[in-house]
């Protein structure tokens, strides 16, 4: 199973993982903003979608 993090505003992918981990660590090398567009990224609002592979 894979973990695929991508930004809300713009949709760029942030980070691919193969196990999961606690949002404040995956966004903490990003200072908490994608890296693509800026957006602040919140480890209180976010959506989870699951796709089958």
């Amino acid at each position: 199973m894979s973990v695929e993090i991508t930004c809300g505003k713009c949709g760029e992918k942030i980070k691919d993982l193969k196990m999961l981990k606690s949002l404040k660590d995956v966004m903490k090398p990003f200072d908490g903003k994608c890296p693509s567009c800026g957006q602040k990224l919140s480890v209180s609002e976010f959506s989870l979608d699951v796709k089958k592979n």
